[in-house]
């Protein structure tokens, strides 16, 4: 591949992503990118990976798979309230074809945000993946962050949990059209309701993306709090339970990964709008998280999910 690895940048990758940002003064088509931060304003930056047959399966579409991995990044920067300005993104492939088909996912995420692609990089590999890394702007000081949770906050959930399980499930069951399946194609990182919750003042947050059970207890272990939550408070539990069952329902909920909800805290007496976040839990002295299943309290062994668990 490394003959044709310029040529494969130049027609599959540069300028495939969104508009043009001012943040950056040169992208693709040098030796690295130059970029100028907004005056006032912090960058938020974060990397993340995603390897086939670890975080999706081998028969599932390199188109699909790429447009997953980007916007599973661009969920680290709705956790901190961040505004996209750039994504660089490195592939690697087995063949051509990969390379090709993981690009048009790429653009198709970055385009559907509106994020500009201002570098990366390919190369021939035994098993595709892709590491993409994301930068984001807020304004100095306000970033949300995972160990700013009070003793005294409520605990509030915006988005879903537990439906990317059962699509996961449906599918490693050979049921490709199952009425869940397509959850997994639909990660939508939660970028507006971020920006909105850091500009109401909102200071704790994290999004989950290894299970809610798991994200809570890197919240409450960040923040040196305890975490009461009551499962039966998540988003459309009573319709789900009597569509799945109650048990394989709150197993989804707690233990399955990527769906990229935001888990964030905020003080007693701050109420949001049930389209943006409703009130699961609350936090208090102590530590750990304390699972409650209509007011009773129940204990679990399992975890999220452990990339190499």
């Amino acid at each position: 591949m490394s003959e044709n690895e310029f040529s494969l940048i130049d027609k599959h990758f540069k300028g495939k992503g969104g508009a043009a940002h001012p943040f950056t003064a040169l992208a693709i088509g040098d030796d690295a990118s130059i970029h100028r931060p907004g005056s006032g304003m912090e960058l938020v930056i974060s990397t993340d990976t995603s390897v086939e047959a670890v975080h999706w399966p081998d028969d599932y579409s390199r188109v699909k798979a790429a447009d997953r991995a980007v916007c599973s990044a661009l969920s680290d920067l709705a956790a901190m309230g961040a505004s996209p300005v750039a994504v660089w993104v490195n592939v690697m492939a087995r063949d051509k074809r990969s390379v090709k088909k993981m690009a048009k996912g790429v653009s198709r995420a970055l385009k559907r945000y509106n994020v500009e692609l201002v570098g990366g990089d390919t190369c021939s590999s035994k098993v595709n993946a892709l590491a993409v890394t994301v930068a984001g702007e807020l304004a100095k000081g306000s970033a949300m962050r995972r160990d700013a949770a009070k003793a005294t906050d409520e605990l509030w959930l915006a988005g879903r949990v537990g439906f990317h399980a059962l699509g996961l499930q449906q599918w490693l069951s050979h049921q490709p059209h199952g009425e869940y399946v397509h959850y997994m194609d639909e990660i939508r990182p939660l970028l507006s309701a971020g920006m909105q919750l850091r500009q109401m003042g909102v200071a704790c947050c994290i999004d989950v993306s290894d299970g809610l059970l798991q994200d809570a207890g890197h919240l409450a272990a960040a923040s040196g709090v305890a975490i009461n939550l009551e499962v039966t408070q998540v988003p459309q539990w009573q319709q789900m339970c009597e569509g799945v069952g109650e048990e394989r329902f709150m197993d989804s909920v707690l233990f399955g990964g990527e769906d990229y909800a935001l888990l964030f805290t905020a003080p007693a007496g701050i109420h949001f709008d049930r389209d943006l976040a409703i009130k699961i839990g609350s936090c208090h002295e102590g530590e750990g998280v304390h699972l409650y299943r209509d007011g009773q309290r129940c204990d679990v062994k399992k975890r999220g999910f452990l990339h190499f668990g």
